[in-house]
Protein backbone atom coordinates (compact mmCIF):
# COMPACT_ATOMS: atom_id res chain seq x y z
CA UNK A 1 0.00 0.00 0.00
CA UNK A 2 1.19 3.47 -0.49
CA UNK A 3 -0.06 5.09 2.64
CA UNK A 4 -3.37 7.77 2.73
CA UNK A 5 -4.76 9.19 -0.37
CA UNK A 6 -6.84 11.95 -0.02
CA UNK A 7 -7.98 11.48 -4.00
CA UNK A 8 -8.83 8.36 -2.96
CA UNK A 9 -11.35 9.26 -0.17
CA UNK A 10 -13.05 11.39 -2.21
CA UNK A 11 -13.24 8.78 -4.78
CA UNK A 12 -14.77 6.27 -1.89
CA UNK A 13 -17.14 8.87 -1.01
CA UNK A 14 -18.49 8.96 -4.52
CA UNK A 15 -18.83 5.13 -4.70
CA UNK A 16 -20.13 4.46 -1.59
CA UNK A 17 -22.31 7.49 -2.62
CA UNK A 18 -23.17 5.27 -5.84
CA UNK A 19 -23.36 2.13 -4.09
CA UNK A 20 -26.41 3.39 -1.83
CA UNK A 21 -28.12 4.97 -4.60
CA UNK A 22 -28.10 1.83 -6.63
CA UNK A 23 -29.23 0.01 -3.39
CA UNK A 24 -32.28 2.76 -3.68
CA UNK A 25 -32.75 2.43 -7.25
CA UNK A 26 -33.50 -0.92 -6.79
CA UNK A 27 -36.03 -0.60 -3.85
CA UNK A 28 -37.71 1.74 -6.15
CA UNK A 29 -37.54 -0.87 -8.85
CA UNK A 30 -38.58 -3.48 -7.37
CA UNK A 31 -41.62 -1.85 -4.98
CA UNK A 32 -39.98 -2.74 -1.90
CA UNK A 33 -42.31 -1.63 0.93
CA UNK A 34 -40.65 -2.62 4.22
CA UNK A 35 -38.81 -0.46 5.84
CA UNK A 36 -35.76 -3.09 6.96
CA UNK A 37 -35.52 -5.02 3.07
CA UNK A 38 -34.60 -0.49 1.78
CA UNK A 39 -32.18 -0.01 4.75
CA UNK A 40 -30.34 -3.59 3.42
CA UNK A 41 -30.65 -2.99 0.32
CA UNK A 42 -28.45 0.29 0.91
CA UNK A 43 -26.33 -1.72 2.90
CA UNK A 44 -25.82 -3.71 0.38
CA UNK A 45 -25.25 -0.77 -2.47
CA UNK A 46 -23.08 0.55 0.52
CA UNK A 47 -20.78 -2.20 0.65
CA UNK A 48 -20.85 -2.69 -3.55
CA UNK A 49 -19.10 0.74 -3.18
CA UNK A 50 -17.12 -0.47 -0.20
CA UNK A 51 -15.61 -3.00 -2.55
CA UNK A 52 -15.14 -0.77 -5.41
CA UNK A 53 -13.11 1.28 -3.57
CA UNK A 54 -11.07 -0.57 -2.15
CA UNK A 55 -10.09 -1.64 -5.38
CA UNK A 56 -9.41 1.63 -6.89
CA UNK A 57 -7.76 2.99 -3.63
CA UNK A 58 -3.88 4.43 -3.54
CA UNK A 59 -3.34 3.68 -0.11
CA UNK A 60 -5.43 2.52 2.91
CA UNK A 61 -8.31 0.45 1.54
CA UNK A 62 -10.46 0.11 4.47
CA UNK A 63 -9.86 3.25 6.10
CA UNK A 64 -10.95 5.58 3.04
CA UNK A 65 -13.71 3.15 2.46
CA UNK A 66 -15.01 4.19 5.86
CA UNK A 67 -14.28 7.85 5.53
CA UNK A 68 -16.28 7.59 2.85
CA UNK A 69 -19.26 6.44 3.92
CA UNK A 70 -19.19 8.81 7.18
CA UNK A 71 -18.99 11.59 4.75
CA UNK A 72 -21.85 10.23 2.63
CA UNK A 73 -24.11 10.26 6.12
CA UNK A 74 -22.64 13.63 6.74
CA UNK A 75 -24.05 14.76 3.90
CA UNK A 76 -27.39 13.26 4.10
CA UNK A 77 -27.63 14.66 7.77
CA UNK A 78 -26.25 18.27 6.66
CA UNK A 79 -28.91 18.41 3.94
CA UNK A 80 -31.68 17.21 6.07
CA UNK A 81 -30.69 19.94 8.30
CA UNK A 82 -29.95 22.33 6.35
CA UNK A 83 -33.20 22.59 4.36
CA UNK A 84 -36.96 23.94 5.70
CA UNK A 85 -38.03 20.47 5.61
CA UNK A 86 -35.58 18.44 7.49
CA UNK A 87 -35.75 21.45 10.05
CA UNK A 88 -39.33 20.40 10.44
CA UNK A 89 -38.71 16.78 10.80
CA UNK A 90 -36.01 17.16 13.30
CA UNK A 91 -38.67 19.85 15.45
CA UNK A 92 -41.69 17.76 14.74
CA UNK A 93 -39.86 13.99 15.06
CA UNK A 94 -36.47 13.92 16.36
CA UNK A 95 -36.80 10.51 17.61
CA UNK A 96 -37.72 9.09 14.29
CA UNK A 97 -35.46 11.44 12.81
CA UNK A 98 -32.47 10.28 14.91
CA UNK A 99 -33.60 6.98 14.00
CA UNK A 100 -33.15 7.29 10.73
CA UNK A 101 -29.99 9.16 10.52
CA UNK A 102 -28.74 6.08 12.73
CA UNK A 103 -29.67 3.72 10.66
CA UNK A 104 -28.36 4.97 7.57
CA UNK A 105 -25.27 5.69 9.25
CA UNK A 106 -25.15 2.01 10.13
CA UNK A 107 -26.03 1.21 6.48
CA UNK A 108 -23.69 3.25 4.43
CA UNK A 109 -20.56 2.52 7.57
CA UNK A 110 -20.80 -0.86 8.04
CA UNK A 111 -21.75 -1.85 4.25
CA UNK A 112 -18.39 0.15 3.15
CA UNK A 113 -16.01 -1.43 6.06
CA UNK A 114 -17.24 -4.63 5.31
CA UNK A 115 -16.78 -4.32 1.30
CA UNK A 116 -13.52 -3.25 1.43
CA UNK A 117 -12.56 -5.74 3.89
CA UNK A 118 -13.54 -8.72 1.45
CA UNK A 119 -11.76 -6.93 -1.22
CA UNK A 120 -8.73 -6.22 0.40
CA UNK A 121 -8.76 -9.97 2.40
CA UNK A 122 -9.55 -11.87 -1.28
CA UNK A 123 -8.23 -9.89 -3.54
CA UNK A 124 -5.10 -8.95 -2.14
CA UNK A 125 -3.09 -5.69 -4.11
CA UNK A 126 -5.55 -3.64 -6.46
CA UNK A 127 -4.84 -4.35 -10.38
CA UNK A 128 -2.23 -1.54 -12.14
CA UNK A 129 -4.46 -2.46 -15.47
CA UNK A 130 -7.09 0.56 -16.57
CA UNK A 131 -9.71 -1.76 -17.26
CA UNK A 132 -11.20 -1.76 -14.38
CA UNK A 133 -11.83 1.95 -14.22
CA UNK A 134 -14.58 1.51 -16.80
CA UNK A 135 -16.66 0.05 -13.33
CA UNK A 136 -14.86 2.61 -11.06
CA UNK A 137 -15.77 5.72 -12.84
CA UNK A 138 -19.05 4.47 -13.84
CA UNK A 139 -20.46 3.97 -10.64
CA UNK A 140 -18.04 7.15 -9.43
CA UNK A 141 -19.81 8.94 -11.88
CA UNK A 142 -23.25 7.91 -10.98
CA UNK A 143 -22.71 8.54 -7.43
CA UNK A 144 -21.36 12.37 -7.86
CA UNK A 145 -23.84 13.17 -9.69
CA UNK A 146 -26.69 12.14 -7.30
CA UNK A 147 -24.53 13.98 -4.75
CA UNK A 148 -23.68 16.98 -6.67
CA UNK A 149 -27.54 17.46 -7.98
CA UNK A 150 -28.61 17.64 -4.30
CA UNK A 151 -26.62 20.24 -3.36
CA UNK A 152 -27.01 22.22 -6.46
CA UNK A 153 -30.21 21.71 -6.01
CA UNK A 154 -30.41 22.79 -2.56
CA UNK A 155 -28.61 25.82 -3.15
CA UNK A 156 -31.09 26.67 -6.63
CA UNK A 157 -34.23 26.64 -4.27
CA UNK A 158 -32.61 27.99 -1.21
CA UNK A 159 -31.51 30.90 -3.42
CA UNK A 160 -35.44 31.64 -4.41
CA UNK A 161 -37.08 30.42 -1.37
CA UNK A 162 -39.07 28.18 -3.68
CA UNK A 163 -38.66 24.89 -5.33
CA UNK A 164 -39.43 26.13 -9.09
CA UNK A 165 -39.23 24.27 -11.84
CA UNK A 166 -36.57 26.12 -13.27
CA UNK A 167 -34.73 26.40 -9.83
CA UNK A 168 -35.01 22.45 -9.71
CA UNK A 169 -33.47 21.94 -13.56
CA UNK A 170 -30.53 24.57 -12.95
CA UNK A 171 -29.94 22.22 -10.03
CA UNK A 172 -30.37 19.11 -11.87
CA UNK A 173 -27.92 20.36 -14.97
CA UNK A 174 -25.41 22.02 -12.66
CA UNK A 175 -24.93 18.65 -10.91
CA UNK A 176 -25.13 16.48 -12.87
CA UNK A 177 -21.73 18.50 -15.08
CA UNK A 178 -20.14 18.94 -11.69
CA UNK A 179 -20.53 15.46 -10.62
CA UNK A 180 -19.25 14.14 -13.62
CA UNK A 181 -16.03 16.60 -13.49
CA UNK A 182 -15.12 15.87 -9.74
CA UNK A 183 -15.39 12.30 -10.07
CA UNK A 184 -12.87 12.33 -13.29
CA UNK A 185 -11.09 14.40 -11.25
CA UNK A 186 -10.76 11.72 -8.52
CA UNK A 187 -10.70 8.49 -10.76
CA UNK A 188 -7.63 10.44 -12.58
CA UNK A 189 -6.03 10.99 -9.48
CA UNK A 190 -6.21 7.60 -8.27
CA UNK A 191 -5.53 5.70 -11.06
CA UNK A 192 -2.55 3.30 -11.37
CA UNK A 193 -2.23 3.74 -15.36
CA UNK A 194 -3.72 6.03 -17.75
CA UNK A 195 -7.70 5.99 -17.80
CA UNK A 196 -8.33 8.18 -20.37
CA UNK A 197 -10.63 5.73 -22.57
CA UNK A 198 -12.23 3.71 -19.69
CA UNK A 199 -13.10 6.88 -17.77
CA UNK A 200 -14.67 8.17 -20.85
CA UNK A 201 -16.85 5.43 -21.25
CA UNK A 202 -17.55 4.91 -17.30
CA UNK A 203 -18.49 8.88 -17.24
CA UNK A 204 -20.81 7.79 -20.04
CA UNK A 205 -22.52 5.26 -18.49
CA UNK A 206 -22.39 6.67 -15.04
CA UNK A 207 -24.48 10.08 -16.15
CA UNK A 208 -26.95 7.71 -18.35
CA UNK A 209 -27.90 5.90 -15.27
CA UNK A 210 -28.38 9.01 -12.99
CA UNK A 211 -30.51 10.60 -15.75
CA UNK A 212 -32.36 6.92 -16.02
CA UNK A 213 -32.90 6.93 -12.15
CA UNK A 214 -34.50 10.68 -12.86
CA UNK A 215 -36.48 9.20 -15.57
CA UNK A 216 -37.67 6.68 -12.79
CA UNK A 217 -38.27 8.57 -9.74
CA UNK A 218 -40.34 10.99 -12.27
CA UNK A 219 -42.74 8.64 -12.96
CA UNK A 220 -41.71 7.33 -16.19
CA UNK A 221 -41.65 3.29 -14.97
CA UNK A 222 -38.70 1.11 -15.53
CA UNK A 223 -40.35 -0.83 -18.07
CA UNK A 224 -41.83 2.50 -20.17
CA UNK A 225 -39.17 4.32 -22.48
CA UNK A 226 -40.17 7.36 -25.26
CA UNK A 227 -38.20 8.75 -27.52
CA UNK A 228 -37.68 12.16 -25.36
CA UNK A 229 -36.49 10.11 -22.59
CA UNK A 230 -33.91 7.78 -24.79
CA UNK A 231 -32.83 10.65 -26.17
CA UNK A 232 -31.93 12.79 -23.02
CA UNK A 233 -30.39 9.86 -21.73
CA UNK A 234 -27.79 9.51 -24.87
CA UNK A 235 -27.78 13.18 -24.86
CA UNK A 236 -26.83 13.77 -21.54
CA UNK A 237 -24.67 10.60 -21.22
CA UNK A 238 -22.13 11.74 -24.27
CA UNK A 239 -21.64 15.06 -22.52
CA UNK A 240 -21.19 13.30 -19.24
CA UNK A 241 -19.07 11.21 -20.57
CA UNK A 242 -16.63 14.33 -22.36
CA UNK A 243 -17.09 15.96 -18.69
CA UNK A 244 -15.47 12.84 -17.04
CA UNK A 245 -12.87 12.82 -19.38
CA UNK A 246 -11.90 16.49 -18.99
CA UNK A 247 -11.98 15.87 -14.99
CA UNK A 248 -9.77 12.54 -15.79
CA UNK A 249 -7.03 14.50 -17.83
CA UNK A 250 -6.67 16.99 -15.24
CA UNK A 251 -6.46 14.54 -11.94
CA UNK A 252 -4.39 12.46 -14.33
CA UNK A 253 -1.26 14.59 -15.17
CA UNK A 254 -1.27 16.42 -12.07
CA UNK A 255 -1.33 13.84 -9.34
CA UNK A 256 -2.02 10.05 -10.85
CA UNK A 257 0.68 10.42 -13.22
CA UNK A 258 3.20 10.83 -10.76
CA UNK A 259 1.81 8.43 -8.32
CA UNK A 260 2.19 5.33 -11.01
CA UNK A 261 5.61 6.21 -11.86
CA UNK A 262 6.25 6.68 -7.79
Amino acid sequence: MRGFSFASVVLSYFLVGGGMFVGLLAAGLIKVESEMVVYALMAAGAAVGGFVAARASLGSTILEAAIGAVAVVATVVGLAAGTEVGKLLWHVAPDATMKFVGTIGVAATGGAIAGAFVSEKLLGEPSASSLPWLLYAALATFGACVLATVFASVLATSAKNEADVESLAAGLIAGMGIGALLAGLASGASARARPLLTCLLGGGLGTAGFVYLIKVLAGGGAKTSDGDATTAIAVFGVLGAVVTLIGTLIGWFTVGKRNAQA
